[in-house]
């Protein structure tokens, strides 16, 4: 690989990991919402159910930032710069 071509793809990975983290870390500050009087509606049961919205709002984060992560390193896998190399 040419030298431009491995700092095409490291630029291109670079904005790919930031833009991955800029999502994540919004998603993060997004949890700060429960602790807003305009998210008062989410220490309400859901149902009949013991579980609040708080709760459901913490798991449903944590399924979407795996899947994110995985979403990440699928679209990441495309193109190595090493790949010519092994």
């Amino acid at each position: 690989m040419e030298e431009k071509e491995v700092l095409r793809a490291v630029r291109r990975k670079t904005r790919l990991r930031l833009g991955s983290a800029l999502i994540t870390l919004a998603l993060y500050f997004s949890y700060i919402f429960n602790y807003l009087p305009s998210g008062s509606f989410l220490k309400e049961r859901l149902g009949s159910s013991w579980i609040s919205g708080s709760l459901a709002m913490f798991a449903g984060l944590i399924i979407l930032f795996i899947f994110l992560e995985w979403l990440f390193l699928f679209v990441d896998s495309d193109d190595d710069p090493d790949a010519d190399e092994r």
